[in-house]
């Protein structure tokens, strides 16, 4: 990487946590990633087990010559209320400020969560990919693309919420959502490792199902 590339930025801090089947994995580094490298960072995400996150993000690092510091991974347990938690939230407040307060002091965030609960009488869950950015000296900008379901396994029945969610700052404000019927499908794979690397470009529900149904 070249030195005038990164001559002029500041160290920043990024966190990704990847969250499913009951566990998170998170991933914290400081360092200078330019545009075009985080955002291939993001992509090389995808078509990976989330488990193995920490080890894809470490070897794209050493294999671009990027420089960071502070390396550390830690995985921990994803329950019911933190992981419909943070999807409500995300879903319905009006302000970033609860999770921003979750996360520390993070520059850069990228998450997806992927969880479902099952019992004999029913099926609950939700999908999440959220980012915070912070490119130069404006305002961060959010992106969220998030959708909780139930559904009911005796008549089959499905209900749900989907929204797309953008800030810029700390005001949340919804640019596309669907009530009823779930927009992304409460079985199979829903690949949101996909959204999280367009989420930038996804501005409708058309999108993120495109996207993220393949």
């Amino acid at each position: 990487m070249s030195g005038k590339v990164t001559k002029f930025m500041k160290t920043q801090k990024y966190r990704f946590d990847f969250g499913a089947d009951g566990k998170l994995y998170t991933t914290i580094f400081h360092g200078k990633i330019p545009q075009p490298e985080l955002k291939g960072m993001v992509c090389s995400l995808q078509n990976c087990l989330y488990g193995k996150t920490p080890d894809v993000i470490f070897s794209y690092l050493k294999l671009h010559h990027l420089e960071f510091s502070n390396f550390h991974s830690m995985e921990s347990t994803l329950g019911k209320d933190r992981a419909m938690g943070w999807a409500v939230y995300l879903l319905h407040s009006d302000t970033y400020g609860k999770m921003e307060g979750r996360l520390g002091d993070a520059d850069f965030h990228y998450a997806v969560v992927d969880f479902q609960e099952n019992t004999q009488a029913y099926s609950e869950g939700c999908y999440f990919a959220a980012t915070r950015t912070a490119w130069g000296n404006g305002e961060p900008h959010h992106n969220v693309i998030a959708q909780t379901y139930l559904c009911h396994k005796e008549t089959c029945e499905e209900c749900g919420y989907f929204a797309i969610r953008k800030a810029i700052g700390n005001v949340l404000y919804t640019i596309d959502s669907s009530e009823g019927k779930p927009v992304l499908p409460t079985f199979g794979c829903v690949d949101m490792a996909a959204l999280l690397a367009e989420i930038e470009t996804i501005n409708s529900k058309e999108d993120a199902m495109k996207t993220a149904i393949r």
